[in-house]
């Protein structure tokens, strides 16, 4: 019988126990997972700050091998591997079809935690057990197909896991959001799994500078590896004044990669004139930043959010493996520890510590 880690209560650890998985209905398809990175989202929804229906599998970074398909699913076969894009999308609304899946329309049944028709397809002692997304942090999982995107099988699984969620969202972010051009100067304020995936999105674009600004001396350390070509830790004084000590007056685009109002602000201030804010992580549903409003018209700066990085998996997915393939996106290095799905709790508070960039859960092959 598979296991999972189960969130029953806001606050309280996730607790792994033995589950029971339907077989996958009409356009579904089982995974058997074999890694899982842990996300700073997932923490968000186990505080509760981004509350989600219960009891549920939580869990968005997710690769694996296909068990098993429903039926009317093309393409994917029983031995396949695979890595999960969390947002599924329906394909016709009008922002699936205008190229902008991220912002689907209809999706109301994936926020409730059910699959598309209705119902779930995890249960324990006869009681239904909800979905989030991939729900990942399971051993076996049952997902939308078009959220299935097959690679090679020569890709490592424990490290691909990462493109499912940090990596497509800080990449995406620069190359789809953004569309940074070479030349142009970027800032990343938060160098976590998202924060370092747009320091790579940036080097892959030929952002330079490359400034990563986050007070912890590993992460910076690590952003310069990957692709930063300065930092600052922002605990040591004005952030805009070390900015334009190296660029001069401002940033052409500036990065928010942690959700937190304080960083926010500090993003914004980056700026130079004809600037854009990008904002990435997620902020708390009450969060509210001030803006000086005369100097972002007369300067003509922009602030605009970043959902899922702008993501369109049929282009974006092929792309990322061709970077991972060609070496030029690196995913071994941002896997800071792994874990087994016992240990779950504790890479929960390795994370709130801040001692890791991303752990990813091996649940083995």
């Amino acid at each position: 019988m598979p296991r999972a880690a189960v969130l029953y209560d806001f606050g309280s650890p996730l607790v792994v126990e033995d589950i029971e998985v339907d077989p996958p209905r009409h356009g579904e398809v089982r995974v058997k997972i074999v890694a899982s990175g842990v996300c700073h989202s997932d923490l968000h929804m186990l505080q509760g700050i981004h509350p989600v229906p219960l009891p549920a599998i939580i869990g968005h970074e997710g690769a694996g091998v296909v068990e098993e398909i429903g039926e009317g699913v093309d393409g994917l076969n029983p031995g396949d591997h695979v890595i999960l894009s969390w947002l599924p999308y329906c394909g016709k609304c009008r922002f699936c079809v205008t190229g902008r899946p991220a912002l689907c329309d209809n999706l109301a049944w994936s926020n409730s935690g059910t699959m598309a028709d209705g119902t779930t397809r995890f249960h324990r002692a006869g009681k239904r057990l909800l979905h989030n997304t991939a729900s990942s942090f399971a051993e076996v999982t049952v997902v939308p197909a078009q959220t299935v995107i097959r690679v090679d099988p020569s890709f490592d699984l424990i490290e691909l896991a990462l493109l499912g969620c940090a990596v497509m969202t800080g990449t995406g972010a620069v190359l789809n959001t953004a569309a940074v051009r070479a030349g142009e100067s970027v800032a990343v304020v938060g160098c976590g799994g998202v924060g370092l995936s747009i320091v790579q999105g940036a080097r892959i674009s030929g952002a330079r500078p490359i400034i990563a600004i986050d007070p912890v001396a590993s992460k910076r350390e690590l952003a310069q590896r990957l692709g930063a070509t300065h930092s600052i830790d922002p605990r040591n004084g004005d952030v805009r004044r070390a900015i334009d000590e190296i660029v001069g007056a401002g940033v052409d685009y500036a990065f928010e990669a942690l959700g937190k109002p304080e960083t926010i602000g500090t993003c914004i201030s980056l700026l130079g004139k004809g600037g854009k804010a990008v904002l990435v992580g997620m902020a708390p549903p009450d969060a509210g930043v001030s803006i000086d409003a005369l100097t972002l018209t007369v300067e003509e700066r922009a602030i605009v959010g970043c959902w899922y990085g702008s993501c369109r998996p049929a282009a974006d997915f092929p792309r990322l493996l061709g970077f991972v393939a060609a070496g030029t996106l690196d995913l071994g290095s941002m896997v800071s520890a792994t874990c087994k799905l016992d240990d779950i709790n504790e890479a929960f508070a390795a994370m709130e510590r801040g001692d890791v960039a991303r752990t990813v859960v091996d649940y083995g092959q």
